[in-house]
């Protein structure tokens, strides 16, 4: 569907707005990616553009899976209804978490392990936390090559008016509450693993998905090859267990432990012997 078309009706929607949509629609168009997974959808606005631009690249399988919370079937207009009014309703399939979409992905992820889509879309949770572990569990869902995009880079829990008066909000630090959380995101893990072409426009900050090896940027946390300590290196078992808790066990302790249990305390002794070949 052409975006003129999908705008039109979807005028006086709110969230994303038209100048929005027409950037993330271009962008799904002339990248070719025609499996979207979105997570958080609140009226299904973005949905509907997301499932426009689909079906421009793929009118066969082109299309939108999307996750939210149960509470966004109460909204007016919801999902459906902007579905029936777009025409779209086929190409996007709404999915209702109780709690959270991060369990969600972890259903889609124990059906079928199997990268399979070429976007994904996350615009929800917003905090280190649900955001960070979506990123892991879309890295995992998302193709090689695929790209993933972070909306709402700089928001924070204590400069919005819904949430900085919630009881949990105002018991998190003040680091916390006031640092763009999704921006730690973009710059740590996706930045910092491995990601390729990361950019921002507006407020979302763009990653393709390396087609081999994630290299991690030093200096950065992300995720770094476990290398081997040389055999020179490695830690050497005692010659003698009970050497070693003569010499790092204080001497009361070890009395204690004859008085208490005196058949465990021999039975590690005879253990450690046993493995070292030292003799009584």
């Amino acid at each position: 569907m052409d975006f003129s078309t999908v705008d039109s009706a979807l005028t006086g929607t709110r969230f994303m707005t038209s100048a929005q949509a027409r950037v993330m629609y271009d962008f799904v168009v002339e990248h070719r990616l025609a499996r979207v997974l979105e997570l958080g959808f609140a009226h299904g606005k973005s949905s509907c553009y997301l499932a426009a631009a689909v079906e421009e690249v793929d009118p066969e399988r082109g299309h939108v899976t999307t996750i939210d919370r149960t509470d966004a079937e109460r909204r007016d207009p919801n999902i459906w209804e902007l579905g029936r009014r777009t025409g779209l309703s086929e190409r996007i399939t709404p999915v209702m978490a109780h709690t959270s979409f991060t369990w969600e992905m972890m259903k889609l992820l124990r059906e079928d392990p199997t990268p399979r889509f070429d976007l994904v879309y996350i615009d929800g949770g917003h905090t280190w936390d649900t955001t960070g572990f979506a990123f892991h569990l879309a890295d995992r869902l998302l193709v090689p090559g695929g790209w993933m995009v972070l909306d709402d880079l700089d928001w924070t829990l204590g400069g919005s008016d819904s949430m900085r008066e919630k009881t949990w909000v105002k018991r998190l630090s003040p680091e916390e509450r006031d640092s763009g959380q999704v921006r730690l995101v973009f710059e740590l893990l996706m930045q910092g693993g491995g990601y390729e072409q990361c950019h921002e426009v507006g407020k979302w900050g763009f990653g393709r998905k390396p087609a081999g090896p994630v290299t991690p940027v030093v200096g950065s946390t992300a995720r770094v090859p476990r290398v081997a300590l040389p055999p020179t290196h490695a830690p050497r078992r005692p010659r003698d267990l009970r050497d070693l808790v003569r010499r790092t066990v204080p001497v009361e302790v070890r009395r204690s432990v004859l008085r208490v249990a005196p058949e465990w305390a021999h039975r590690l002794y005879r253990r450690g012997a046993d493995r070292t070949g030292a003799t009584h």
